[in-house]
């Protein structure tokens, strides 16, 4: 539900886009958990739809990717920020812990305890002749 609330355009076609870029690839390499969402802020100032459709704007928007199982189990995760400056060459500033992720969000991340502790040092590459349509 993240893709139908109000975004900035460089953010939902930088660096959001790039992280759905990067699932399409892994998915045909690997079995794929993808989970999501938003993070509220207290900034009216940036609601513009309250008064048109009811819908405040998200402050960011989160993913987490979990790819493989036991001991070959490893996720990623972004808290990227609802701005114009989310581009894709800035994705991987945007890099987190998943149990940093919990923390905010109160969610229960379903990855192997090691695995939410991890955080690579750059984004999942995207692998050579992948179709990411």
């Amino acid at each position: 539900m993240p893709n139908i609330l109000p975004q900035a355009a460089n953010m939902n076609r930088g660096a959001w886009l790039l992280t759905e870029e990067i699932t399409e690839c892994y998915r045909d390499i690997d079995e794929l958990l993808i989970i999501g969402g938003v993070i509220w802020g207290d900034n009216a100032e940036d609601d513009y739809f309250v008064k048109s459709h009811g819908v405040r704007t998200p402050d960011a928007f989160w993913k987490v990717i979990i790819r493989g199982s036991g001991q070959n189990e490893r996720a990623i995760a972004w808290v990227i920020p609802n701005s114009q400056e989310a581009t894709k060459k800035n994705l991987d500033k945007y890099l987190v812990k998943v149990d940093q992720i919990e923390k905010v969000t109160g969610e229960v991340i379903p990855v192997a305890d090691y695995a939410k502790h991890e955080k690579p040092s750059q984004s999942w590459l995207i692998p050579t002749g992948c179709n990411k349509g």
